[in-house]
């Protein structure tokens, strides 16, 4: 598993990311800046029961909406290394990539390990592409050990349509993300990976924001986690992140107009309704009525 330092450059993280599918930036959150965060999160999970699945574990413990419930979290969801691979993994693809999921994870003393998994196999079409869907950032909020369920990955296992003769999955090694608390594990949609046994009498806990292609279905639904009364307190940042913006051409708008407005307060009941096709398209439309003489 290569290990950079906070200051990475993010030609760094892609150069890992395209080789292994996954990096470490080891604390990349300072101590005073994480405790706020592990506090917050600490009440919201003792207040969660465990999970019931096979998949998800019953022993594990899983919280959603945390950008609302944990407010010092929005900073983390921000951070500007972990945007920077976004933008080079995803703005290919898209208009802008938004939020497709914050949850905190807690695995208990006593839970087995998790089955591996790639998980962008929730959006069908991304097994047959060579570009990514999504991109997860698990933040340790606790110290990620191999007896404590540190998240296990198959580097390399991104590669199964860039290499002409990829090795099967059962024969790629698998390596435990271990890393000190305010470390950030980057990893694509793409790489095998999944939940640690933890096998040690203390429980680990982990912090996951996903971002997807904007065009897609968010897996955990932002617009009835945070609904325009809670997300209007956000950042704007964190507003267009979530979604509350239109995606070219007319992806996600609201009577014809962008959600932006309805979080400010200023659209009316009945809007006009707008393009939202893009420039190129735009001009595509005028250049065909100039011809026809209209």
């Amino acid at each position: 598993m290569i290990r950079v330092s906070a200051d990475v450059a993010p030609a760094q993280l892609i150069a890992a990311l395209d080789r292994y599918g996954a990096v470490i930036i080891d604390r990349a959150l300072s101590a005073e800046a994480l405790a706020p965060v592990a506090r917050e999160l600490g009440a919201e999970l003792d207040a969660t029961p465990a999970g019931e699945g096979e998949f998800f574990g019953y022993r594990t413990v899983r919280c959603g909406g945390v950008l609302a419930s944990v407010p010092s979290s929005q900073a983390l969801a921000l951070d500007p290394r972990v945007l920077a691979v976004m933008d080079h993994y995803l703005l290919p693809n898209c208009q802008h990539y938004q939020l497709n999921l914050s949850q905190a994870i807690r695995i208990e003393p006593g839970e087995r390990g998790q089955i591996l998994h790639a998980d962008d196999a929730m959006f069908p079409l991304a097994q047959h592409s060579r570009h990514e869907f999504m991109i997860n950032a698990m933040w340790a909020v606790s110290d990620f050990t191999d007896a404590n369920g540190a998240t296990r990955l198959q580097p390399g296992s991104h590669r199964g349509l860039i290499d002409p003769d990829p090795p099967a999955l059962q024969d790629r090694p698998e390596m435990a993300a271990v890393m000190p608390a305010g470390s950030v594990l980057i990893y694509l949609g793409s790489t095998q990976h999944g939940g640690g046994a933890n096998r040690s009498d203390a429980a680990r806990t982990g912090l996951v924001f996903s971002y997807c292609l904007g065009w897609l279905r968010q897996s955990e639904n932002q617009y009835l986690t945070y609904p325009p009364e809670v997300a209007r307190n956000f950042p704007p940042d964190l507003q267009r992140l979530i979604g509350y913006r239109v995606h070219e051409p007319n992806l996600g708008w609201v009577k014809g107009e962008d959600p932006a407005r309805l979080l400010a307060g200023d659209m009316p009941l009945r809007p006009a309704t707008r393009d939202f096709i893009g420039a190129d398209n735009t001009d595509m439309v005028r250049a065909y009525y100039a011809e026809a003489g209209e």
